[in-house]
């Protein structure tokens, strides 16, 4: 069986889907995927052993110009390979009117995807030929898995989600903490005086601490946060490389953002930030992650110390 999945970004939104692949294989046995997503997330459908091929279109860089995008030579090129396969089964398990129009309406195959009480943007569902009514109320992973499941014929499993994430190389845990600092939304970073005491604080406790940053505006603003101070900073590396990090990091720190996802599905000790998002519908799930939420929906209203606190408990923890 070959299933084209449609699920362009978020970094977090893709983790979520990956334990669904998980539950298709164990439950079809002969199935291999194919997945469209955004080129910068494009490591993360290689991270699962049933993804074959990944298709990159660049919708984000494209946002707002619709209009030239429907004439243009860039559609007609990637509209070519999304219909050169006949699939048994395409699932735009994104439910947007960019990934419904743009995308699923031109491939070849069966397409499923939520009904218009289910998706983001219930018009999207006029594109699936078959329609599947999932809770919006649910967690978005398990949203996730329930789709698959229904869009294949079986029974969504009881299981824990397992992302099966290979990275391709081995991995022995180190004396390392990761902190992830930085979110595309301001309102989910953390002040950076806070940070910096969390670091002087952590020192004496592990001989690596890593920062992984994504762009050269969150280079400049760590390197000043920790000046002075011996850590690591990954500027700009691949996912693949930061995932590689935290796989063999004895604990992560995170704000609200794609990497605490990554964390979680690998199952690394993770204490996740979270200010205004509802964590109850895309948190952590993992049973090794903890969520530390802000009473006010404000992250100013996150202590130092609490997050020191997270941490000397590891730290304990592991030497024990």
């Amino acid at each position: 069986m070959r299933v084209l999945v449609v699920k362009t970004s978020s970094m977090g939104d893709l983790i979520h889907t990956l334990p669904a692949l998980t539950d298709a294989t164990n439950a079809c046995g002969d199935i291999r995927f194919d997945w469209v997503c955004e080129p910068a997330f494009s490591d993360i459908p290689r991270w699962h052993p049933s993804v074959g091929n990944f298709l990159a279109i660049p919708l984000r860089r494209w946002k707002g110009q619709l209009l030239q995008l429907m004439f243009s030579h860039d559609l007609a090129a990637f509209k070519q390979v999304l219909c050169a396969e006949r699939y048994d089964a395409v699932i735009d398990a994104q439910g947007l009117l960019k990934s419904a129009f743009l995308i699923t309406r031109f491939t070849d195959g069966p397409k499923h995807g939520f009904d218009r009480r289910s998706a983001k943007e219930g018009m999207a569902a006029g594109v699936y030929d078959v329609k599947h009514r999932v809770a919006r109320s649910k967690h978005a992973i398990l949203r996730t898995r329930e789709l698959f499941a229904k869009s294949l014929g079986y029974s969504l499993p009881e299981t824990d989600p397992d992302a099966s994430i290979d990275l391709g190389r081995p991995q022995e845990l180190a004396d390392r903490l990761v902190l992830v600092t930085q979110a595309s939304q301001q309102a989910k970073c953390w002040i950076s005086d806070r940070w910096r005491a969390v670091i002087e604080d952590a020192v004496p406790r592990f001989s690596d601490i890593v920062l992984p940053v994504g762009s050269q505006t969150d280079y400049e603003l760590v390197s000043d946060m920790t000046e002075g101070l011996p850590v690591r900073i990954l500027n700009q590396v691949s996912l693949d490389d930061v995932a590689f990090e935290i796989l063999g990091a004895r604990a992560v720190v995170s704000v609200d953002t794609g990497l605490a996802h990554v964390a979680d599905a690998l199952g690394i000790e993770m204490l996740a930030l979270y200010g205004p998002t509802k964590p109850q519908l895309v948190g952590p799930v993992g049973e090794r992650s903890q969520i530390l939420k802000s009473p006010t929906d404000d992250m100013a209203d996150i202590t130092a110390a609490a997050v020191m606190e997270w941490i000397s408990r590891v730290g304990r923890a592991s030497v024990s």
